[in-house]
């Protein structure tokens, strides 16, 4: 069996670049029973994931939103002046 985790962020094209340089080393060090990409696609950020068990395509999903989510909130931080302390 393969579950297939399939994401999609359309955002600004300044910040597409750098989530998905973010993205590259956490998509190539994914558990041996899950393989991905992660593509720019008309603006877009596509990741994809496939894993052999419920239980990895979890922790990998679970890794990943929580990774987009805070690499989107540091890029509003610093584009807006703010403070990340």
């Amino acid at each position: 069996m393969k579950l297939r985790l399939a994401y999609r962020v359309k955002i600004d094209s300044n910040v597409v670049y750098a989530l998905y340089r973010a993205l590259l080393p956490e998509i190539n060090s994914l558990p041996t029973t899950c393989k991905g990409s992660v593509e720019i696609v008309e603006q877009a950020l596509s990741i994809i994931v496939e894993c052999t068990s419920l239980s990895k395509a979890r922790a990998v999903n679970n890794n990943l939103i929580g990774l987009v989510i805070l690499l989107l909130r540091i890029v509003g931080e610093t584009s807006n002046g703010g403070n990340l302390a």
